[in-house]
């Protein structure tokens, strides 16, 4: 057999795996392969699947998988990475790139049957960073929806009473509202537009001093209540992501303080967010501006208290990808698209946090959320 030095390798389901859905266009839920050599990619499917993939996906040849399933049972192999070996084996490729989440026990298969299996260090396509216009559309559309389903949380909680225990009540039922009411609310509706939520938060008070606590408790007044919303399109695979924070009631001049500076430091890194830019020179002008307000980064009795997450994160078939703007110096290019997150966080007094999801533009960035910041609900 020869070598190619320009073949490439994947063996996933296209419905949880990014590369696979980019390489082939369509979701496929069980695990197939995807070889690209020499530039064109080839698909081999079963036969489930294989005549869908002809007239619905993004690649170069399809190929019923059937043929190669028969060659590797006569050399008594089975299983997805025989079937890739049969195929490679007939184009007399014996070496291949294969993505670093390449599944070991393929690998090591192929391996004992004499390829050479290199893994890619860093993204295996690194052109995803870069969104199509169509790309773009497709994000927008689902920052469109989450942006919607914010609004049907900041309804919900306009229509709540406060009891006088500090609990909001549920207008219609009366009942003490807890996180998991408002999330339903949230989910409810992106479910019935086609959009699948994951793990939304809505943490109050002292649950938000921890970014990624989802939230559990009651929803009380005058505390601090983080909503991060970040559904998947069901129809294209693309990820919306933002957050908002809110009072419900009277926010306390230290939170409007805390509020007001994330404010701002969002503000800077939007006004920053330019193609050539370095994130992590956006992320320290943001801290900066913290440290400045008296919101230093730090530990607090134990805990981890004000920045300590990134300033943004790229988005696309990926709810987290390249790039990153954080304190490691990665340059933005026009047309990724990123989020911009800023939060301070305190405990015994929850955290702020503000998200917006921007294109980087020639000289600035494009707004795909478009949707008032504001703390206080009424």
């Amino acid at each position: 057999m020869t070598n190619s030095s320009s073949t490439k390798l994947i063996i996933a389901d296209s419905e949880h795996d990014a590369d696979m859905l980019y390489a082939s266009g369509m979701f496929v839920p069980d695990p197939f392969i995807a070889v690209e050599i020499d530039g064109c990619w080839h698909g081999l499917l079963s036969p489930l699947e294989v005549d869908r993939a002809r007239k619905q996906s993004r690649l170069d040849a399809v190929h019923l998988d059937s043929t190669w399933r028969e060659q590797s049972a006569q050399q008594s192999r089975s299983g997805l990475a025989a079937i890739a070996a049969a195929f490679l084996q007939d184009q007399d490729i014996t070496r291949m790139d294969v993505p670093r989440q390449f599944p070991l026990g393929y690998a090591e298969q192929l391996r004992s049957w004499g390829f050479t299996i290199t893994p890619v260090d860093g993204s295996f396509f690194p052109a995803r960073a870069i969104k199509s216009e169509y790309e773009i559309r497709s994000l927008a559309q689902a920052e469109q929806l989450t942006r919607k389903s914010m609004q049907q949380a900041e309804h919900y909680l306009a229509a709540c009473s406060i009891g006088n225990d500090g609990i909001l009540r549920d207008a219609e039922s009366g009942k003490k509202v807890k996180s998991a009411d408002v999330r339903r609310v949230i989910e409810t509706f992106l479910i019935g537009k086609g959009a699948m939520p994951a793990h939304t938060i809505v943490a109050c008070g002292r649950e938000g001093a921890d970014p990624h606590n989802i939230g559990s408790g009651f929803i009380r007044a005058h505390q601090t209540i983080i909503i991060d919303i970040f559904p998947r399109v069901l129809a294209t695979g693309y990820w919306g992501d933002m957050t908002r924070t809110f009072v419900k009631g009277k926010a306390n001049p230290e939170i409007k303080k805390l509020y007001r500076t994330v404010r701002e430091g969002q503000d800077i890194g939007i006004s920053m967010i330019a193609d050539g830019v370095d994130g992590a020179t956006i992320h320290r002008a943001i801290t900066a501006h913290f440290d400045h307000q008296g919101y230093a980064t730090g530990m607090v009795r134990g805990k981890q208290s004000g920045f300590f997450h990134g300033t943004g994160h790229g988005v696309g078939l990926e709810i987290h990808e390249s790039p990153r703007i954080s304190t490691i110096s990665d340059i933005l290019q026009a047309g990724q698209v990123v989020t911009v997150e800023p939060g301070l966080y305190y405990p015994g007094l929850g955290g702020v946090r503000i998200e917006d999801m921007v294109v980087v533009r020639d000289g600035g960035c494009d707004n795909l959320t478009r949707h008032k910041r504001h703390l206080e609900i009424v």
